[in-house]
């Protein structure tokens, strides 16, 4: 479980700007140096709602996120923030955090990742990631 927390966490940093994130987001050929970063949030980007549903998004995000004790220093529906939240639960053992993981990959992660693919193309690398991680999850789940 640490590998994988470590690899949402250089995500993260990634997304931040942070070197080390940024070395790895090129090793993978992610590059998203002319994207604007802060403005692929859930509730911009997500086009599978309606504008009503969108704006309620990080309200159900962060409900998500209390569920599972963890607090959001930045707004709830950013891609940093998704990405910081699945390093923490990635830490964590045991099948309920497993399904969890899972859970908020395939509702919330997943999704605006790809709809972000379309505003900023040099994300696909990481949703690429993403999914397969996801895929991982649901095979591991489907064992216990």
């Amino acid at each position: 479980m640490a590998d994988r927390a470590s690899l949402y966490l250089v995500m993260t940093l990634a997304l931040l700007g942070a070197e080390e994130g940024v070395a790895f987001a090129r090793k993978v050929g992610a590059d998203f140096s002319d994207c604007d970063l802060k403005s692929l949030k859930a509730s911009s980007v997500r086009m599978d709602y309606d504008p009503v549903t969108r704006s309620l998004l990080p309200k159900a995000i962060s409900q998500f996120y209390q569920e599972a004790g963890f607090e959001a220093l930045e707004e709830p529906d950013s891609l940093v923030t998704m990405f910081a939240f699945m390093a923490q639960l990635a830490r964590q053992g045991g099948i309920d955090s497993l399904k969890i993981q899972h859970r908020f990959l395939r509702v919330h992660l997943i999704p605006t990742l790809a709809y972000a693919v379309e505003v900023c193309k040099g994300l696909k690398p990481f949703l690429q990631i993403v999914s397969e991680d996801a895929d991982d999850l649901k095979q591991i789940l489907t064992k216990k």
